[in-house]
């Protein structure tokens, strides 16, 4: 298959020979027909690109020890790969059966692409390059962390199927490689409209390998609409310092910082700014500097710049992407009863517009032709003269969805994704958070990553892994991201929109918007999302009475972020997610006391200060869930007076992740008899849990991953009577668990992968359990019985970062 045609970096003998009848058979069948030719071609040149590196190539194999059965491996992989390239020939011109192969040549020529970009590497000796690799996989995992829920400073990965952009990334790539005149940067604007693919293709033009050859450092930011010029540049230049925290005074003195980094750095620098909304932000960043290229995306057209028009696909590109997304493997159930006309009719309603061919594509997968010839229909009629292609997609995309229930949840979930900021991850956590009271999702997540999936599956946003292989802990959401593209986000504001503010149920209000200046007197939304700048939310809204408010969410940028007055007097409300983009942690003001909060249920912080307002947290009678992510913790709780007679006395579960300054677990968090899941991750200065720590009578899940400062647990641990699964991955600095540990009666499952410092286990610990963890831990089970070990494969990289990132 082609997926399976090139492994590892083995090359055999009689290799040059099979090379030169694969490319005689792509030669061959270009003359005969034209159905696959463009992707024929982009095989060839990756053949003609690769191949010399193939001797030198062999040599290094016998280096390193490779075998002779995985040369000849190599070589019978790439004679079936003829045998994919000749069958070209007898694909009979039905849409579905040409998109089936054209997907096994695409593949063919990725794995052709990963061979030339990755395993020529092995010029190298293996103990260099693992180190190099090891290095640089250390460098991104630290941005991954740091950007999970903000800006990204490295080339993101590209997902889903691409077609149509190997003659793009061409072109561009010329346009990149031009050395400038002058001793100065050059820029090159990629511009289009939204959905056009901007974006995937200054990411695939990023890992083309003359690119990288030639750039040795490429650095990659989103810019978005309302950019925060110092969050953008901190991003940037800390995945640049190995993690060190930067501090700047003022946007001036971040571009300032920028300038001495790319002076320092001697090699041929690429920064890539994505969608960029004013030329402003293109020359502040422009410094002059040979070698030094800055790449845009944008929707405008800026004349002082060299600009590369991305236009729209051509019609047979079309087709293939909306095949893709109508026909991929989950898909297949009616493909035999949709006529190749029907495909034809839908494609040309889309324009040739990529988004749009994938979103609805996406809509129409595994559905029968009843559903094919309704939407047909939906995007023939109300034919309307529009002023752009932006709106035009947005009409069509509009109407596309009218395929899905009015009041299903599925639509109702995609409208949600528009409460929270452009170019944002939304944490899938959070999502649960709101779906779990708006309709009724389990407290387990299930209910909540299936409907994301469903999203992810119709292409109406994107569901990401923060982490490769994640097992499932606490809940099915933990670890993952969803992201929406810019124009998909647009959409959703508007379908929430076509109501008067006061009876929309979706409430989306952000501070730069013209038309706030009307305030309503009162609304009747259920959902409120707030989003505002580094200025506050214009005081008219203080008065509106908003009593049917359910769901709050607040974006945010400022240092110091007032609440709304009007929260005081929302009854119904029972989430609160307040979440702070900006470059410093942000002290909330107008907290309200803890009686006009009675309603609660669920509160998120992320990335503010909660010294000011820990008070009025550990009052709140019937909250259930509180999550600080991110979040400077200092001596908020630990302030708090004996005076209050009850702390939390509903809380079923507190999640608390990357908060740095958390050093101890602050003591009125203890004795919360109710308490189910405690989650403590990423807290990287934890050090100890005071003996306090055992008074959680109804503890089932109590997670203490990565917390890699973390040097024992307490021996009052014996009393958590009821807890069922412990996690401690990657407690690098646990040294010995205690004696007590082995009387946990309930306890089944151990998650223990990364725990390099333990050494032995007490002899009081028994089975039955479950044990998950990596092959060096799985030593220490050896002789317990009635032991289940799960192995998962050692993270050596990710140890290794956090090694380093210890201070």
């Amino acid at each position: 298959m082609a997926e399976a045609v090139l492994i590892g970096g083995a090359v055999g003998a009689g290799l040059g020979e099979v090379l030169s009848k694969l490319t005689d058979a792509i030669i061959h069948v270009i003359k005969k027909t034209s159905q696959f030719k463009s992707i024929l071609l982009e095989i060839q040149e990756t053949l003609t690109r690769i191949k010399p590196f193939f001797h030198d190539i062999d040599n290094l194999i016998e280096q390193l020890d490779g075998s002779r059965e995985e040369k000849d491996m190599f070589v019978t992989q790439l004679q079936g790969a003829e045998a994919i390239v000749r069958k070209c020939e007898r694909v009979k011109r039905s849409y579905y059966k040409k998109y089936k192969h054209a997907c096994k040549l695409d593949n063919l020529n990725a794995s052709l692409l990963k061979f030339c970009q990755i395993n020529v590497q092995l010029q190298q000796a293996r103990d260099i390059k693992e180190a190099l690799v090891m290095l640089k996989d250390v460098q991104q995992r630290m941005e991954d962390k740091r950007s999970s829920s903000g800006w990204q400073s490295r080339v993101p990965l590209l997902d889903g199927f691409v077609i149509g952009f190997g003659d793009r990334v061409k072109e561009l790539k010329k346009m990149v490689l031009k050395d400038s005149v002058v001793d100065d940067c050059s820029v090159v604007v990629v511009s289009a409209g939204g959905g056009y693919g901007k974006t995937t293709l200054v990411t695939k033009l990023c890992g083309d390998p003359d690119i990288q050859e030639k750039f040795k450092s490429i650095y990659f930011a989103t810019i978005s609409e309302t950019p925060n010029l110092k969050m953008v540049i901190k991003n940037l230049l800390e995945a640049n310092h190995s993690g060190q925290q930067l501090d700047f005074v003022n946007d001036y003195d971040a571009i300032r910082k920028w300038g001495s980094f790319l002076g320092d750095n001697k090699s041929e620098k690429l920064l890539v700014l994505d969608d960029v909304w004013s030329d402003s932000i293109i020359k502040r960043f422009k410094f002059k500097l040979r070698g030094y290229t800055i790449l845009v995306t944008s929707r405008s057209t800026f004349t002082q710049f060299e600009t590369y028009q991305l236009k729209l696909l051509s019609d047979e590109d079309a087709n293939s992407l909306f095949c893709h997304s109508a026909f991929s493997e989950f898909g297949l159930a009616h493909n035999d009863d949709i006529p190749n006309g029907l495909v034809d009719e839908l494609v040309a309603c889309c324009k040739n517009h990529p988004l749009t061919l994938s979103v609805i594509g996406g809509l129409l997968k595994g559905t029968n032709i009843s559903s094919w010839h309704g939407m047909l229909k939906k995007l023939s009629e109300e034919k309307q003269s529009v002023l752009d292609l932006d709106n035009e997609m947005l009409l069509c995309l509009s109407r596309s969805l009218d395929v899905l229930e009015e009041r299903s949840i599925i639509k109702q979930c995609y409208l949600d994704l528009g409460l929270f900021p452009e170019d944002q991850k939304i944490a899938a956590t959070m999502l649960m958070d709101m779906w779990v009271h708006l309709y009724k999702h389990d407290e387990g997540g299930l209910g909540t990553i299936n409907q994301l999936f469903e999203l992810s599956y119709k292409n109406l946003a994107t569901l990401l892994p923060i982490r490769k292989n994640s097992p499932v802990i606490a809940n099915y959401c933990e670890e993952k991201v969803v992201m929406q593209h810019d124009l998909m986000r647009t959409l959703a504001i508007r379908l929430s929109s076509k109501e008067p503010k006061e009876e929309r149920e979706r409430l989306i209000i952000k501070s730069d918007e013209k038309d706030l200046t009307e305030v309503p007197h009162a609304i009747n939304a259920r959902l409120i999302s707030i989003s505002t700048d580094e200025n506050n939310l214009s005081d008219k809204w203080n008065e509106v009475q908003a009593s049917k408010v359910e769901v709050l969410v607040m974006n945010f940028l400022s240092k110091m972020h007032p609440l709304p007055r009007f929260i005081k007097y929302i009854e119904k409300l029972k989430v609160l997610i307040i979440t702070n983009y900006g470059y410093y942690f942000s002290e909330i003001k107008n907290f309200p006391p803890p009686l006009y909060l009675s309603s609660l249920t669920s509160i998120r912080l992320d990335h503010v200060s909660i010294s000011s307002i820990s008070t009025s947290i550990l009052e709140l009678k019937n909250l259930q869930k509180l999550s600080l992510i991110m979040c400077k913790i200092g001596n908020g709780f630990s302030k708090c007076t004996d005076g209050i007679p009850k702390k939390l006395p509903s809380l079923l579960e507190l999640d608390i992740d990357s908060c740095d300054d958390l050093v101890t677990f602050p003591l009125m968090l203890c004795n919360l008899l109710l308490l189910r899941k405690l989650c403590i991750t990423n807290c990287h200065e934890l050090t100890s849990l005071s003996e306090e720590f055992g008074n959680f009578p109804n503890l089932d899940v109590l997670r203490l991953a990565s917390c890699s400062n973390l040097v024992s647990l307490p021996k009052t641990i014996r009393n958590l009577q009821k807890l069922s699964i412990i996690d401690i991955s990657d407690c690098i600095n646990l040294s010995e668990l205690p004696m007590e540990f082995g009387e946990l009666g309930s306890l089944q499952t151990i998650y223990m992968r990364g725990c390099t410092g333990l050494r032995e286990l007490p002899s009081s610990v028994k089975g039955p359990l479950e044990v998950v963890c990596d092959y060096e831990t799985s030593l220490l089970w050896n002789n317990i019985p009635d032991v289940k070990l799960q192995l998962e494969e050692e993270d050596k990289i990710g140890n290794f970062m956090r090694i380093v990132s210890l201070k």
